[in-house]
């Protein structure tokens, strides 16, 4: 339990100061348009898209902050509260996929992310049936 937040808390942060470069619009287009592939649209974030971006990427450090802590905090009902909420976020990341699969807005990268998002939510519930 405890190495899966601490992992799962570390790699959001690091992912989280990473998505940073996304709000110059040049960086995420050779990220999401060339790259990987995984907008099949132009990336272009705009105002509004930028700051919903720092919305996310202030939220995503809050949420890797606690996984890492709450390691530290010994309260195995908050650890386990934590990877259920972690559990619950990446199965809404992989709806949220699908949909962007559907809708025909995802290029071929967007099946790396049910790769990363498969590992997560595995681990997540191998840990809880512990």
């Amino acid at each position: 339990m405890n190495t899966y937040l601490t992992t799962l808390g570390w790699w959001n942060l690091i992912g989280s100061i990473f998505m940073i470069s996304f709000l110059k619009p040049a960086f995420g287009k050779k990220v999401f348009n060339e790259w990987t592939k995984i907008m099949k649209t132009a990336y272009e974030p705009g105002y509004w898209g930028r700051f919903w971006l720092a919305w996310v990427i202030g939220l995503n450090i809050f949420f890797a902050l606690i996984n890492i802590f709450s390691v530290h905090w010994g309260y195995e009902e908050v650890k386990k509260f934590c990877i259920i909420c972690d559990l619950a976020a990446y199965i809404l990341f992989t709806g949220l996929a699908v949909w962007g699969l559907k809708a025909g807005r995802c290029g071929s990268g967007i099946y790396s992310v049910f790769v990363v998002f498969g590992i997560w939510i595995g681990w997540g519930i191998i840990v809880l049936v512990k």
